[in-house]
């Protein structure tokens, strides 16, 4: 929103606490919520002839039990929110969400038509980045619900062996703690979304552990990309969106059982990385919002000059 605004697109934000829409909006967008509030706001939106649009981008119909996100978002409470997206969806002109995978999804819980648009960065999210000494710090920007892939994919093991056998290691996760009692195995709990590439360029390498389950596979690349803005090279699970990129975008895919081998390998060297990192940033060029938002123009565009077409 804030790229279409640059673009000179009207953009008004909606506080959590607005009680009215404006009068003289083209489309109403919103981001996930399907509750009271956003019923009678679509409902409004659609009574003056603006286009509704609803964004989704994780899949809550597939949290595991085992997850911290599951208590807030699974079971009943995905039940009750499927109801209330059913009902809220007839008042939806168009739904967006980021893969292809999730897209089907919605269609299944009766999403009505559903377009997908990727994950991108900000241009401004691109660092230039110097290689920080002779320690490498492998990095990974995580959620608590990540805790599901820490106890199916052997990483925090793979981890631990590379602190154990050298010196030159560290480890930082921002947000999940892995639970690893060691000194060069740091935290950061919390940091803004538009701070993050900022704090992932101290490290060396990005990395993106993903169990092969239902949630994962409906994820988007935008992890990766997040690391090759940073200037980091990465390394992945073969799942979900990852499936299918590698080192043309700057990384290498990982299967559960080389981790190990495949970061100290990384580790090991520093050239690999460097090439890796120079081949993730050509990629992510490509993959600003700037450079794509005429998708979001586009499909906007379109829906509004639908929704006017139908309604004369």
């Amino acid at each position: 929103m804030l790229a279409l605004k640059r673009r000179g697109h009207g953009v008004v934000f909606l506080r959590s606490d607005s009680e009215a829409l404006p009068h003289d909006i083209d489309v109403l967008h919103i981001h996930r919520g399907c509750g009271s509030r956003e019923f009678a706001f679509a409902r409004a939106a659609q009574e003056r002839g603006a286009a509704v649009v609803w964004d989704e981008d994780d899949d809550m119909s597939s949290i595991p039990k085992q997850s911290t996100s599951y208590r807030r978002y699974g079971g009943r409470r995905w039940q009750s929110r499927l109801i209330a997206m059913r009902r809220l969806f007839g008042h939806v002109d168009l739904v967006t969400t980021t893969t292809d995978t999730l897209a089907a999804r919605l269609r299944d819980a009766g999403a009505p038509t559903v377009v997908t648009v990727g994950n991108y960065v900000p241009a401004e999210w691109l660092r230039n980045r110097s290689p920080c000494g002779v320690a490498v710090t492998i990095g990974w920007i995580a959620g608590l619900e990540h805790q599901v892939d820490v106890e199916r994919v052997p990483v925090r093991d793979a981890l631990g062996r590379l602190l154990d056998q050298r010196s030159d290691v560290h480890i930082h996760t921002i947000g999940l703690k892995l639970g690893l009692r060691h000194e060069r195995s740091t935290n950061t709990p919390v940091v803004p979304l538009l701070e993050l590439t900022e704090r992932a360029a101290a490290f060396d390498i990005g990395i993106a552990p993903l169990a092969d389950i239902p949630l994962n596979r409906a994820r988007s690349d935008v992890k990766l990309k997040e690391y090759a803005a940073a200037g980091l090279p990465w390394l992945a699970s073969p799942v979900g969106p990852y499936a299918g990129l590698g080192e043309r975008q700057g990384g290498r895919l990982v299967t559960d059982d080389r981790w190990y081998e495949e970061l100290s390998r990384l580790v090991d060297k520093e050239r690999d990385r460097r090439k890796l990192a120079k081949r993730g940033r050509k990629w992510v060029e490509g993959e600003t919002l700037e450079r794509n938002i005429h998708r979001w123009e586009d499909l906007l565009t379109a829906t509004v000059e639908q929704v006017r077409a139908a309604r004369h």
